[in-house]
């Protein structure tokens, strides 16, 4: 059949398409494209390949359905979007019609994906705004007035219900003028054709190259659709796929080794877009989830690639038992005074070793904690502990959290070694690790050392690209980031990278100025709060303090050493796995990589004692984008080896037969 005559108006065949089911209807015309129906083959597993970024995608001023103008990387950043070129009067049945019913389907099929409509947007630019008004798109979009809302067509919730998803958003833009469309259609690659009309004049015809572009949430261009391969099945597994890639909460379940446990990388409870009306809840029960026994002292003799041979103390060499003692200790939530709390409540696997959901976490009876929680990865190459370096050993450093009244409350070194002791599950198991010596101070300290020493992460994509000469393993926008890191952004200055490994620190203290600003800051006489999904209440600072407790202090490194010149320095942390552990900074006070390298862009906060390695960056916003894709090459390939083996030891619920 021969489509050259075929004129079939974009509201028709809205119009068409969405009437029918197309699990009970078939449509009696033979359509050439994919996108219509069903692959006739399986798209590939998602997570089996890799989607790596090939070009940035260009800023544009355009117009809403409500006049307004708005920047394209505005709207893009912090979800993955597919940016589809139309216009309503197209007649090419697989051309901008295609788009159209495509983008229907991914709706469909997303509504009944857990997590994904929070995290995907759909976006169709008209290549026609003389004709494609903001009134006409509106009409088009079924009067839908908050593009960030996502109403794109007048059925969208119908028939919705709580077990779906709330509907994914959909935004129609035009721009104001041929003249200010022009370069955003040469910046994406669609081109303006002439044709000859009826009386023989030439008028303009929009390109029928129909491409989709699949932008990241760090406006990467990740993947273009032609119309052979514009499907929702394979759309949608590419943002599963680049979901898994980056390590962000996941709306699905990842497989752990060749098991059938199952890991979420990221808070179990995901409170992702919990400031949203549109909030559904995604919660895996924590019963449910299974572990997966893993070698831990592997990298022992084998480090992974990147990082160095793990120093081991001569006086506490590494076994199996040591590791296995550690570990039930450090989930053992008995040894906190009223069993509630344990070490992996604030260094949640999962979440980084660290807590994804608190800027600090909480303590003894809901105390709150006065830093955020660091994350436990790679702690085995610190030569300096804490966020303010008051310890320099792990075997050292564990005794902190155990005594400390916010934390885990024990009176006394002696009242942890004495419950230890009063539990029957421990009977013979520190005789057993340590060669017949008992529970004890230097013991204790020596198994969770032993325990957090082989939590070691690396063979990152950086380490397999950088060290492992894979020229494809990171992107080309990730790779200009990390000239930026090393050069113009002066990153390695702190995190350094040696030529065999990266620790990605320098394990000293630099005062960058956020400790200062915030000691300076005067207190708010209100702030806004988040109470239930998209409700917002202002609160009086004063009545908030009565709930609680007014903040400490806090002066970093002067506490430790009492010189003035120490106010406000604080701990190099290590940069591996980063995109795993938000919030950052030593108050967890930033709370995604955007707003951390903006941070040092500006200069931090300039004070007295601002080390001199603190300076305004003036990058540009192609340049932070860089920068951060680089940052998210740096997750280990054994995370979720390492969590599912967390997920094998019992949190350690207090029972009738412990004193």
């Amino acid at each position: 059949m021969s489509y050259s005559g075929l004129k079939v108006s974009f509201f028709a065949l809205t119009l068409l398409f969405t009437s029918y089911s197309w699990a009970e209807e078939k449509i009696q015309v033979e359509l050439l494209a994919p996108g219509y129906g069903e692959l006739d083959f399986e798209a590939p597993e998602a997570g089996s390949y890799k989607l790596p970024a090939f070009g940035s995608a260009h800023d544009a001023t355009v117009l809403n359905v409500d006049g307004q103008h708005v920047n394209y990387h505005d709207m893009f950043k912090g979800k993955y979007t597919l940016l589809s070129f139309m216009y309503s009067r197209c007649d090419d049945i697989n051309g901008c019609p295609l788009t159209h019913i495509v983008f229907n389907r991914i709706k469909q099929q997303v509504s009944k994906t857990p997590g994904l409509s929070n995290k995907m947007q759909l976006v169709s630019m008209s290549f026609d705004p003389e004709n494609d008004t903001p009134a006409v798109l509106k009409a088009l979009s079924g009067g839908a007035h908050d593009e960030h809302e996502g109403h794109g067509s007048h059925d969208q919730h119908k028939g919705h219900n709580m077990s779906e998803e709330p509907a994914i958003s959909w935004t129609y833009l035009t721009a104001d003028s041929l003249k200010t469309l022009y370069p955003i259609l040469d910046n994406y690659d669609q081109s303006v054709q002439t044709r000859l009309s009826d009386d023989g004049t030439e008028t303009e015809m929009f390109s029928h190259i129909m491409r989709v572009f699949l932008i990241d949430p760090e406006l990467n261009i990740r993947n273009i659709y032609s119309v052979s391969f514009l499907h929702p099945d394979i759309i949608i597994n590419d943002v599963k796929t680049l979901l898994l890639e980056e390590g962000k909460t996941l709306p699905l379940i990842k497989e752990a080794s060749s098991t059938n446990s199952t890991v979420r990388v990221g808070p179990g409870d995901s409170k992702d877009n919990y400031d949203s009306a549109d909030y559904s809840t995604n919660s895996l029960s924590i019963i449910a989830r299974k572990g997966t026994k893993t070698d831990l002292l592997k990298v022992l003799d084998t480090p992974p690639l990147g990082l160095p041979k793990i120093p081991v103390p001569a006086d506490n060499p590494i076994t199996f038992n040591k590791v296995e003692l550690g570990k039930k200790l450090f989930f053992d939530r008995r040894l906190s005074l009223n069993n509630t709390n344990s070490c992996a409540m604030c260094h949640i696997p999962e979440q980084g070793f660290t807590n994804n959901e608190l800027e600090k976490p909480l303590g003894f009876e809901g105390r709150v904690v006065r830093r955020n929680s660091p994350t436990i990865y790679n702690t085995a190459y610190l030569t300096a502990l804490f966020h303010d370096a008051r310890e320099n050993t792990l075997e050292n450093q564990v005794w902190g959290p155990l005594l400390a009244p916010n934390e885990m409350a024990m009176p006394s070194i002696g009242k942890v070694i004495e419950k230890i002791e009063g539990m029957p599950d421990y009977n013979g198991l520190f005789e057993q690790a340590f060669d017949g010596k008992k529970t004890s101070i230097v013991t204790i300290g020596q198994a969770l050392a032993s325990y957090q020493r082989v939590l070691v992460s690396g063979n990152s994509d950086f380490d397999r690209w950088h060290y492992g000469k894979e020229q494809n393993a990171i992107s080309e926008t990730a790779q200009r980031g990390f000239n930026l890191f090393k050069g113009k952004a002066q990153c390695i200055a702190c995190h350094t990278v040696s030529e065999k490994h990266a620790l990605f620190t320098d394990n000293q203290l630099h005062n960058t100025g956020l400790g200062w600003n915030v000691s300076m800051g005067k207190e708010p006489e209100s702030e806004r709060m988040l109470i239930a999904p998209g409700q917002y209440i202002s609160v009086k600072y004063a009545t908030k303090i009565m709930a609680g407790y007014k903040p400490l202090s806090d002066l970093g490194y002067y506490e430790v050493t009492q010189d003035p010149a120490d106010r406000w320095r604080y701990r190099t942390p290590s940069l591996r796995n980063i995109a795993l552990t938000a919030p950052y900074m030593h108050d967890g006070s930033l709370n995604n990589l955007e707003q951390v390298v903006e941070f040092y862009n500006q200069g931090g906060f300039p004070n007295e004692t601002q080390s001199p390695l603190i300076k305004p960056l003036k990058l540009s916003k192609t340049e932070k984008v860089e920068l951060i894709a680089f940052l998210k090459t740096l997750t280990g390939s054994n995370v979720v080896e390492l969590i599912a083996d967390a997920f094998t030891v019992p949190v350690g619920d207090k029972t009738k037969v412990d004193h």
